[in-house]
C-alpha cells in the first residue's frame, strides 16, 4: 500500500534525524536545545494526531452493532480497547484514551453508513495541522461535549470550542492550564451543571484499604472536590516550613544539617503526613471510646524479643508482622497494649498505660522542647510524640516509670527513624543530643539540639 510505504520512508527519515539530535544533544546550547525540544514536540503533535484519527477509525469499524463482523471481534479481539494495545504496543489506559477522542471527533453514524460532519471543526483543523496536541484537544473535546449533553445550544458549544481552540494556541497554554479555562467556560455557561456534577461525586466517592501480599496496606481512593480540600489544605499546612528568617551556619552546623536532612520523598511525605492526622485524631478527647479507651493498637511479641530488642510484634488485624523497632516506638508513645508472651506462648503480662506521659508532663515538654528536637524539623508540639531517651525497659528506667528529664519530644518521622536507625539520642544535663553514626562522624560527637528554648547559650554551644 503506497501510504504504508510513504509512512516507512518517514519513520527512517525520523529516526536518522533522532539519532542525529541524539548524538549532539550535549553540544548544543540552551537556545538551540529549547528550539530542537519544540520543534520534536511539533513532530510528535502531528503523530500524535495520526494516532488518534486510526484509533477513532477502528473505534468505528468495531462498533457493537457490527457484532462479529465489526473488526475488533473479527480479529479475535473481546474489545477495540485490546486490538489497539496488541497492534501498537501501548498501554490499555492509553488505547482507551486515543479510541474514546478519535470516537468524539468524527460524525455520527447516518442511515446508510455515511457519516455526518465533524462535530468539533476548530479541534480537527488544529489537531490535524499539528498546533494543538491530543491533550488539550480531549479536554477541549470533553468539556464541549459536556456542555452538549447539558443542552446548550450548538452555535453556544460551537463558540465555546473556538474561544478554547484560539486562547490555547494564541497564550501558548499547556494542557493543564487549557483544563482549567475550559473549566471556567464551562461554569460560565452552564452554573446550573454543577449540582448534577456534584451528585455524581458524591456517588463515586470511595476509599479502600487491603492488605497486599507483599505485607504493605494498599489502597485507592476517590475524593469529591470538598473533600479534597481537606486532604490538600491539611497535608499543605503539615508540610509547610517554618519562617525562621536567614541563617548563618558555622561549618559544624552545616555538616550537622547536612547530616541529619531529612531524605524523604514527597510521596513518603504525603503518608506520613495522612498518617500523622489520623493518629492526631484518634487521641482526640472527643473520639469514639470503646470500653473507656481511646483507639489502640494491639501488639503482641514474646518476652525474649522484647528484652533482646530482636525479632517481631504482631498487631491486631494485620498479618504482616512488624520487627522490635516498630514496637519500642509504639511502647514509646503511642496508646499500646502490648501483651507479651512465654517461650511456650503462655501470658506473662501486658503493658501499662502508665507508660506513657501525661498531660501536664507534654505540656512541659512542650514549654522546654518547642517541637520536635530533630535538629532542622520544624513540626511543634501538637504533632509531636514523646520518645524516652532512656529506654522505657532500661534498668535506668524500669516499667511503669516516665520522667520529664528522660522525655523528648519528636515528630512521628523522626521517631521512626530514631528507632530503626544508627542514630542515638542522649541526655547531657537536661540537654537532648544526637549521635550520629561512625559512618556519618567516626568520633560520634553529640550533637545538641537547638530547638529548645529554655537552654541558655552555653548549652547551646555544648
Amino acid at each position: 500500500m503506497e501510504t504504508t510505504h510513504r509512512l516507512t520512508e518517514i519513520t527512517d527519515d525520523l529516526c536518522a534525524v533522532v539519532g542525529e539530535i541524539s548524538g549532539r544533544l550535549s553540544g548544543l546550547s540552551d537556545g538551540e536545545l529549547l528550539e530542537v525540544m519544540a520543534a520534536v514536540e511539533a513532530v510528535g503533535r502531528v503523530v500524535s494526531a495520526g494516532q488518534v484519527r486510526v484509533a477513532g477509525e477502528v473505534g468505528v469499524r468495531s462498533r457493537s452493532e457490527l457484532g462479529d463482523e465489526g473488526l475488533s471481534r473479527s480479529q479475535n479481539f473481546t474489545s477495540p480497547v485490546k486490538l489497539v494495545s496488541n497492534v501498537t504496543g501501548a498501554s490499555a489506559r492509553e488505547s482507551k484514551t486515543r479510541l474514546e477522542l478519535g470516537r468524539r471527533m468524527r460524525g455520527a453514524m447516518l442511515l446508510g453508513g455515511s457519516e455526518g460532519p465533524a462535530p468539533f471543526p476548530a479541534v480537527d483543523q488544529a489537531i490535524d495541522e499539528g498546533r494543538l496536541g491530543v491533550e488539550a484537544a480531549s479536554v477541549i473535546v470533553r468539556q464541549c461535549s459536556d456542555l452538549t449533553v447539558r443542552g446548550c445550544a450548538p452555535d453556544v458549544v460551537a463558540s465555546a470550542e473556538q474561544t478554547l481552540v484560539d486562547e490555547t494556541l494564541a497564550q501558548g497554554l499547556n494542557a493543564d492550564q487549557t483544563a482549567k479555562l475550559a473549566i471556567h467556560l464551562r461554569e460560565l455557561l452552564d452554573p446550573d451543571g454543577a449540582e448534577p456534577r456534584d451528585e455524581l461525586h458524591q456517588q463515586q466517592r470511595s476509599l479502600t484499604i487491603a492488605q497486599a501480599s507483599d505485607g504493605m496496606i494498599r489502597g485507592k481512593f476517590a475524593l469529591t472536590p470538598e473533600q479534597g480540600g481537606v486532604w490538600l489544605a491539611s497535608i499543605q499546612a503539615m508540610q509547610s516550613p517554618r519562617v525562621t528568617g536567614p541563617r548563618f551556619l558555622s561549618e559544624d552546623e552545616a555538616m550537622a544539617e547536612f547530616a541529619t536532612a531529612d531524605t524523604r520523598t514527597q510521596v513518603q511525605k504525603n503518608a506520613d503526613t495522612i498518617t500523622e492526622l489520623l493518629a492526631r485524631a484518634a487521641g482526640a478527647p472527643d473520639m469514639p471510646r470503646i470500653n473507656g479507651a481511646t483507639t489502640t493498637v494491639n501488639v503482641h511479641i514474646t518476652l525474649d524479643d522484647l528484652e533482646t530488642g530482636r525479632g517481631v510484634g504482631w498487631i491486631d488485624g494485620i498479618t504482616e508482622p512488624v520487627p522490635a523497632s516498630t514496637v519500642a516506638q509504639l511502647r514509646c508513645h503511642s496508646p499500646l497494649t502490648t501483651t507479651v508472651f512465654g517461650d511456650r506462648g503462655e501470658i506473662l503480662h501486658h503493658g501499662k498505660t502508665k507508660r506513657l506521659f501525661t498531660a501536664a508532663q507534654n505540656r512541659a515538654l512542650a514549654a522546654r522542647d518547642g517541637g520536635c528536637v530533630w535538629p532542622d524539623c520544624d513540626r511543634p508540639p501538637s504533632y509531636c510524640e514523646t520518645h524516652h531517651a532512656e529506654e522505657w525497659v532500661s534498668d535506668d528506667h524500669p516499667p511503669g516509670r516516665t520522667d520529664i528529664d528522660n522525655g523528648v519530644l519528636l515528630c512521628h518521622f523522626h521517631h521512626s527513624h530514631l528507632h530503626k536507625s544508627s542514630w542515638k539520642l542522649v541526655m547531657r544535663e537536661g540537654v537532648p543530643h544526637i549521635v550520629p553514626p561512625t559512618w556519618v562522624d567516626f568520633t560520634q560527637t553529640p550533637i545538641p539540639t537547638t530547638r529548645r528554648r529554655t537552654t541558655g547559650p552555653q548549652h547551646q554551644a555544648a
